[in-house]
């Protein structure tokens, strides 16, 4: 019999398998097509992420969302995320979308708790006194979230009619290789006709 040079009672138990890989839990913005579709503009929800690494493995890094069972699994990395979390948005354009937004500007914004453009449409003018350049991102976010709420119903139309096109064309595809099938057995057998003669 061989013996290991590893402890085959590490395999037996997922807990002191778990001891050795790295987990971090995190919130990452995930785009909601259906919101985004009828306002105009992508609007995106935070979800729970989780991160598990095996130490010094590069290639086997799993990142999804958080299920019930990782929860679970990974008690105490996931009871110092919650307790560690900040505030969250509850939905909205993320700053960082806006390609005339600054990564400092947004850093800045989300230390006042700004996160998203709709947040920032509204900031109070006293907010905007304090922080230099703030009112003119505010006026910006404004006629954008204007913008995007006026083009909102004909993007939905647009979308709409190039799903109702591409219905179209699969049915007339069907139609056209329907009519060669019927074309086909309609047409008469000259080898049976000549067989005859």
């Amino acid at each position: 019999m061989q013996n290991a040079d590893f402890d085959v009672n590490d395999f037996n138990t997922r807990e002191s398998a778990d001891k050795s890989v790295y987990v971090k839990f995190y919130i990452r913005p995930v785009i909601n097509d259906a919101e985004s579709d009828a306002a105009g503009r992508p609007i995106y929800h935070d979800k729970e992420y989780v991160e598990i690494r095996t130490p010094g493995n590069t290639t086997n890094v799993i990142q999804r969302p958080v299920t019930d069972m990782d929860k679970k699994r990974f008690q105490a990395a996931y009871r110092e995320f919650k307790a560690g979390e900040t505030e969250q948005t509850s939905g909205g354009t993320p700053l960082m979308e806006a390609p005339w937004i600054t990564r400092s500007q947004v850093e800045e914004l989300s230390y006042l708790r700004i996160r998203t453009l709709e947040q920032l449409a509204v900031v109070g003018d006293d907010v905007c006194t304090r922080i230099p350049g703030l009112f003119k991102l505010k006026e910006r976010a404004k006629m954008m979230a204007e913008h995007a709420e006026k083009q909102a119903p004909f993007l939905v139309i647009q979308r709409e009619a190039e799903e109702m096109r591409t219905r179209l064309d699969a049915m007339q595809q069907t139609i056209d290789e329907q009519a060669a099938i019927i074309k086909s057995l309609k047409a008469p057998d000259t080898t049976v006709k000549a067989a005859k003669s």
